[in-house]
């Protein structure tokens, strides 16, 4: 009971600056936004633990589960499947990504980047439109290059040379 009363007590503490400022420390997600602790409009600077799934549209911190749903992230995120709508800052693995703009790390076996990727693509099919740094993987896609992707498929759509395997690079 007395255990009880804690966690209460500090989910309670946790939860006052979120309804004052609309911003909270720790977010716990099971089924999206109707089976939260705080609507999707608060930004989460902190924790979010993403039991199924959790959708925010700023995070901002640590964000680790199942399933991640965030309009922009700044974060270390360890999902099974991480989607971020606008972008994204930081590092992100699990098994299939999809972003709309990446500056760091993401890792993962199916990673896709809508727009730019300024930093590394690590996973078994890697796609960006635009790529500044590096794409390392079975099949690597870009519209354009500006770095290297080491793979056995290498494709750059915009580039002088729009398939080589093993290693591709544009400066």
């Amino acid at each position: 009971m007395k255990m009880a009363l804690r966690v209460f007590s500090l989910v309670a503490l946790l939860a006052a600056p979120a309804w004052a400022l609309n911003v909270t420390p720790l977010q716990i997600g099971i089924g999206g936004e109707s089976v939260q602790l705080f609507a999707p409009e608060t930004r989460v600077m902190g924790l979010r633990l993403n039991t199924v799934f959790s959708e925010n549209h700023d995070v901002t911190g640590l964000d680790v589960g199942l399933f991640s749903l965030s309009d922009r992230m700044t974060a270390i995120q360890l999902n099974l499947a991480n989607w971020v709508e606008a972008e994204f800052v930081g590092v992100s693995v699990g098994l299939f990504s999809t972003m709309g703009s990446v500056s760091g790390l993401q890792a993962g076996l199916f990673n896709t980047v809508e727009h730019d990727l300024n930093g590394f693509q690590i996973g078994v099919f890697n796609a960006a439109d635009d790529v500044s740094g590096f794409q390392v993987g079975l099949v690597n896609r870009t519209v354009s290059l500006r770095g290297i992707q080491v793979g056995l498929v290498n494709i750059v759509e915009a580039g002088p040379v729009t398939f080589f395997p093993i290693v591709n690079a544009a400066f």
